[in-house]
């Protein structure tokens, strides 16, 4: 498959933004090109299915967006977007994904991310976020906005107390969980103390339900 698929070029005085896909499913890049293409000031400009390819074809193609999946073969949104962002800290990036989830928002934002859209939205949402990202603006839609807001307001959790709530999800003891991430049973015992506060959880269950529904772990 070859991950370039380059659109006519259009016409006319006014400079079209030049677009790059990043997406691993063949099927969503023609189709979002395809949609996208259809506007006279948008041209898809380059095509990529995975970080390794994003990295590549844009110093190929230097495009003015880059409209970004979430979920890659090679890593997250946010890792996609770091790496491109410590080569080229000027790119402009709109995310687009399935998976909406709260956590995934602020993390996209935090690592660079111009706006962050959901795929279900209406195409002429989709073509306000992306000419409000290539000019540098912030795009959500209002319900990305609503949840990116209550993100934010929200207590951080370490790096440990995600690796804790990942392995509950698992379905792991307490006992598994200090096994696979080498902790005494009673540290584990009291993240999960920690964790059940910060998220207003009233157990693991609720825990595990609450990591899912907000995209604190991406399973």
């Amino acid at each position: 498959m070859n991950p370039m698929n380059h659109r006519s070029m259009k016409t006319g005085t006014k400079k079209a933004i030049r677009i790059m896909l990043v997406d691993d499913h063949h099927v969503v890049r023609i189709g979002l090109g395809s949609s996208l293409g259809l506007e006279s000031d948008m041209e898809i400009v380059a095509e990529a299915e995975n970080i390794s390819q994003l990295l590549t074809l844009y110093d190929a193609h230097r495009p003015d967006l880059v409209v970004l999946d979430w979920r890659l073969p090679d890593g997250t949104g946010s890792d996609a977007i770091r790496q491109l962002k410590q080569l080229h800290a000027n790119a402009k990036i709109l995310m687009i994904s399935a998976f909406d989830g709260e956590e995934m928002i602020f993390q996209a934002i935090q690592s660079g991310a111009l706006g962050f859209i959901a795929k279900s939205s209406r195409r002429s949402e989709i073509i306000d976020a992306v000419r409000k990202a290539s000019a540098g603006e912030c795009a959500f839609s209002p319900e990305i906005a609503h949840k990116l807001a209550s993100r934010i307001q929200r207590p951080e959790l370490s790096a440990r107390e995600i690796q804790i709530i990942e392995q509950l999800v698992l379905g792991n003891s307490n006992k598994e969980i200090a096994s696979n991430l080498d902790i005494s049973g009673n540290t584990v015992k009291a993240h999960l103390m920690h964790i059940m506060q910060k998220l207003h959880a009233k157990d693991r269950t609720h825990v595990a339900s609450i990591a899912l529904q907000r995209g604190i772990v991406d399973y």
